[in-house]
């Protein structure tokens, strides 16, 4: 966790989130205690709508997927700018419930004999556990307990998303199947600027003596700009691999030869 960074009197007053990023608070207005963190948030709720909006698959929970990360977006951006527990629920809970979602997804599409019923029931319950959990506990505990849960059902629908690849590659479809790799790239950047940010803040802030930087770069905004663009290639590439399977035409183009776009016709 990144030690606790202070800055002027805000509007919003004392920190009680479990975890105060590297980005000095209130540095550039008392009504928004990590700027930089804040704005960068706008990049889910982006990318989030743009993959409710672009939805060739006809399968409602593609949609709710999309609008799920752009409430993850929206709560990221209140915490930011609050650093209140209450917010960073507004965060951390709809992550939780999204990746419930692409787990949903994943599994009733490449493992068709699932009953989707219990299956869905056994979802529901485990995402209520891990909610109670993760809302429940304060300080190190919650922050330990939100990581653990969210990052094991993150390499499990890393699992699931390679599953796909394989069975695009499998049919001749590797312009979609090379998604998973991109995806990948952006989503292992971005944890390495994470994994920095939080754990060697007072080497890169730029302010305290120990810092090998003069200023500070501002990482855990990257992360969110990062992990957004690989979240965006990952539910494209299950977007693809659901039409693949159904049998619906579909064209994947790049949007300025960076965002994914696929499209029914």
């Amino acid at each position: 966790m990144a030690p606790v960074t202070t800055g002027p009197a805000g509007f919003w007053g004392d920190v009680t989130s479990s975890v105060d990023w590297c980005e000095p608070n209130y540095e550039w207005t008392p009504y928004i205690a990590e700027f930089f963190n804040s704005w960068s948030s706008m990049a889910m709720v982006v990318l989030g709508e743009a993959c409710a909006r672009m939805n060739p698959t006809g399968h409602g929970a593609f949609t709710l997927l999309g609008r799920s990360i752009t409430v993850v977006g929206i709560g990221s951006w209140l915490f930011h700018a609050t650093l209140k527990y209450s917010m960073q629920m507004t965060d951390e809970l709809p992550m939780l419930w999204a990746m419930s979602i692409a787990c949903y997804i994943a599994v009733t599409t490449q493992c068709p004999s699932v009953d989707r019923q219990r299956f869905k029931t056994a979802l529901t319950g485990w995402t209520l556990l891990v909610t109670l959990l993760t809302a429940g506990f304060g300080g190190k505990v919650q922050f330990v307990l939100f990581q653990a849960s969210f990052n094991a059902a993150s390499l499990v629908m890393l699992y699931f998303c390679w599953r796909a690849k394989a069975e695009l590659e499998a049919e001749q479809m590797d312009h979609v199947a090379r998604l998973f790799f991109a995806g990948a790239k952006w989503y292992l950047a971005a944890g390495a600027v994470w994994l920095i940010d939080t754990n060697l803040c007072p080497y890169i802030n730029g302010r305290d003596a120990t810092s090998v930087l003069p200023f500070n770069m501002q990482l855990h905004a990257w992360w969110h700009i990062m992990a957004s663009l690989g979240l965006v290639y990952l539910v494209v590439l299950m977007m693809g691999h659901y039409c693949m399977l159904k049998s619906i035409p579909f064209k994947l183009r790049f949007v300025l030869g960076v965002f994914p776009r696929i499209k029914a016709y």
